[in-house]
């Protein structure tokens, strides 16, 4: 297909499957916006019966929302100020088309205007032309708008090829309200009012465009104010017809086009399918599009009918041009066979003629049969001649089996030729394992291995008993290295063990490495012996290095187990200090157990006072030693702090008590009259009974009020001469640096200043005594 014609067809492919292009022509003013608008507003809104209008992208319906909000709101829609191409969907019965109308500005269909929407218009499928109805009594006025309107048909006529425009024209007469209520004629009667005053408008469409039409349109409808405003209530009038009429008459283009595709490429199949599919598609009760399937089913098996008559031609061809392949390639083989070369060479050229004409057996049966005969015949030829200059490859004798089992009639002949390679492979195969000097054996052990496998392989060969010779000869020279490399381990380790630093496990692991990789050597016993002092040198090594750390850190009771834990479990199979060691472990123990509660009583009797040192290192050690020899001394010491630490109450008796003799008052008999009070934490207990006139009162008085004490509190004891008035004789206080205050209140207490004076108090305040550590 040429490309002038393929172009051609790949435009009319286009304009019958593209958007349909709507030319919208008209002067300034006279109403194209408006009329757009108002048609979009009532056929969206379903008030245009059989038609429906709806925007096909977000910029058309913005552009025509803002454009019917103008004319709602009572202004008239501002003039266009640029083209604005919009993509509108038209729904006419069970039709869908897709539109493009360009709006625009009105001064480009000005007479001689090189406008580019001229281009468009000349693309169009569909040309509406808008006359305006209400100025048409102006004579001059009229002329200029035919003379526009002839312009642009000269336009379509000049791209025409038989003096029509190709298109279907409509004259949209607009404002056609102000018409009647002018007295015009009705909007039925429209041609006549175009004919009376576009004279020369209808006289061009009656000559150059067949298809036209004339249709009396309004906006508004009645009740336009005389300043030309939207009315407040709009009634349009004559909007459902142009969009029939339009749709029709798509419909007739888009089927005029596909049969006159059909006409022009019938054996384009798959563009003819691609535009009867976007016809049925957008016109799916269109009557024609059966026979139009039927034209195609029909088209796509005469085309089938031609591939394959055009397939067959070519399979003939192919077959002719092989059989005079497969011929030549036979003669050729032929050829050579009858010439001087070799046997080798002949049977390649067997070999070729079946891996090169491989459709000889189908075309030329007997020949390839003769072929398969003669291959067979030149193979045995070619072995016996390799066999007899001793250039048979190593599977010779496995080609010789395959050619036995594939041409059996050569059977007797490939068993003599394999007798003879067997012959001879046993006596290549001898000759290279015979060995004149054995010390030129790099490796004993692999000959050693090729002789046994020849003796397997020919065990009536007539050289068996040199091969056993040899195999003997090679066993005592491999027997001779192997002790020769044992010896020499040997002594390695032996100068091994000699050293200073020598490494004992090491030594153990490679000498049991040793044994294993020689499992029948003569030095076993000698390697055993090694084995066995080793791990005595190890054994001692071991123990010593346990007894060293303890000896050089005493107080290191964890490392110390640790070390003698690390020889029991190294010589978990048998060791000569095992019952050391765990004796050792015994000892360890009893030594920490003694070290950790030894701290604690030192700590105790160099400070008894402070309690928390002391519960702090018997806590560690019963950590340590939770059931140690101390471990219930330490328990109890700690229960009784744990009990001081927080309030508590204690009973506290007062039995007797004796002041200096100096004291007392004038005047005041026999005695003092004395009583006690006392002060613990801030809180008063007391006073006790008063005991008249004497130095040495005896009380025996339990404080009504258990005395409440914790470990830091303070205790004051008052002494009172109660005669005549309340009068302190001593104040006793615990030291400022004793937190156990309440000892004061368990014994026999004086002024640190001496003296007679004397209390001796009892209470159930015990506190636990820690035994001396052995």
């Amino acid at each position: 297909m040429s490309d002038r014609r393929r172009q051609k067809l790949d435009t009319l492919e286009d304009r019958l499957s593209g958007p349909k292009r709507v030319g919208l022509f008209g002067h300034r003013a006279v109403g194209k916006t408006t009329l757009l608008a108002i048609l979009y507003r009532e056929a969206s809104a379903g008030r245009l019966p059989g038609v429906r209008l709806a925007a096909g992208d977000a910029v058309t319906a913005e552009y025509l929302a803002d454009k019917i909000a103008e004319i709602e709101s009572g202004q008239p829609p501002a003039g266009t100020l640029a083209e604005t191409p919009l993509r509108l969907r038209l729904y006419h019965g069970s039709a869908r088309l897709d539109l493009i109308v360009k709006d625009y500005q009105g001064e480009h269909v000005g007479l001689g205007s090189e406008a580019a929407i001229l281009d468009f218009f000349a693309e169009c499928d569909a040309v509406f032309l808008c006359l305006d109805g209400e100025r048409s009594a102006d004579s001059g006025g009229r002329r200029r708008r035919q003379q526009e309107i002839e312009a642009l048909l000269e336009r379509y006529l000049d791209g025409s090829g038989d003096g029509s425009a190709g298109r279907p024209v409509a004259v949209l007469v607009t404002r056609y309200d102000r018409v009647l209520e002018a007295g015009g004629p009705p909007a039925e009667q429209v041609e006549r009012l175009v004919q009376d005053r576009y004279g020369m408008t209808r006289h061009a469409l009656a000559q150059h465009v067949p298809d036209a039409a004339v249709f009396a349109v309004s906006a508004y409808g009645p009740g336009v104010p005389p300043n030309g405003s939207p009315p407040p209530e709009l009634h349009p009038l004559g909007l459902d017809a142009p969009l029939a009429w339009l749709a029709e008459r798509l419909e007739a283009i888009d089927r005029s086009r596909l049969e006159w595709l059909f006409d022009i490429a019938p054996d384009d199949l798959p563009r003819l399918e691609r535009c009867l599919g976007v016809y049925e598609r957008r016109y799916p009760q269109a009557a024609g599009t059966i026979a139009l399937r039927r034209q195609l089913a029909a088209g796509r098996r005469k085309a089938r009918r031609r591939r394959w008559i055009t397939a067959a031609a070519g399979v003939a061809v192919l077959a002719a041009g092989v059989a005079g392949y497969d011929a030549w390639g036979y003669r050729q083989a032929l050829a050579l066979e009858r010439s001087a070369a070799g046997p080798a060479e002949i049977e390649r050229g067997w070999d070729r003629l079946f891996a090169w004409h491989p459709t000889l057996p189908y075309l030329f049966p007997a020949e390839a049969q003769t072929a398969r005969l003669k291959r067979a015949e030149w193979k045995v030829r070619a072995a016996e001649h390799r066999v007899a200059t001793g250039a048979a490859p190593p599977l010779e004798s496995q080609r010789l089996r395959d050619l036995k089992a594939a041409s059996p009639e050569l059977a007797a002949q490939v068993a003599r030729l394999e007798q003879t390679e067997l012959q001879a492979r046993m006596e290549r195969d001898w000759q290279t394992l015979r060995v004149a000097d054995l010390v030129a054996i790099e490796n004993p052990a692999a000959h050693l291995d090729r002789v046994r496998q020849y003796l397997r392989h020919y065990p009536d060969t007539p050289y068996k008993d040199q091969a056993v010779a040899l195999a003997r000869d090679l066993e005592a020279r491999i027997a001779t290295q192997r002790a020769r490399d044992e010896r020499q381990a040997i002594d390695a380790l032996t100068r091994a063990a000699a050293l200073p630093d020598a490494s004992w496990p090491d030594l153990i692991a490679q000498a049991e490495a040793f044994l294993r990789d020689h499992p029948e050597t003569q030095y076993r016993n000698e390697v055993d012996e090694l084995i066995r002092g080793w791990l005595l040198r190890q054994d001692e090594a071991d123990i010593e290095r346990a007894r060293e750390f303890s000896r050089d850190h005493p107080t290191h009771f964890a490392a110390r187990r640790q070390k003698y834990e690390e020889y029991l479990r190294d010589h978990r199979h048998g060791g000569r200090f095992v019952a050391e060691a765990n004796a050792a472990l015994e000892q360890i123990d009893a030594q920490s157990d003694a070290y950790l509660y030894r701290l604690a009583y030192d700590h105790h009797a160099a400070y008894p006072n402070d309690v928390p040192a002391v519960a702090e290192r018997l806590r560690a050690y019963l950590n340590a030693n939770p059931n140690g020899r101390y471990a219930a001394a330490a328990r109890e010491y700690l229960a009784w702090w744990e009990r001081i630490a927080s309030p508590a109450d204690y009973q506290v008796v007062l039995r007797r008590g004796r002041v200096e003799p100096t004291v007392g008052k004038p005047l005041a008999g026999a005695g003092p009259d004395l009583s006690v009070s006392l002060t613990v934490a801030g809180v008063d207990y007391g006073p006790s009974p008063i005991i008249k006139d004497t130095h040495t009162p005896i009380w025996d008085y339990r404080f009504a009020r258990p005395i409440r004490w914790k470990y830091g509190d303070p205790v004051a004891i008052r002494i009172v001469d109660n005669d005549w008035s309340a009068t302190t004789v001593y104040t006793l206080t615990s030291a400022p640096d004793d937190p156990l205050g309440i000892r004061l209140l368990s014994g026999s207490i004086k002024p640190r200043r001496g003296g007679r004076t004397e209390l001796v108090f009892a209470s159930d305040f015990r506190e636990p005594v820690l035994p001396k550590p052995e």
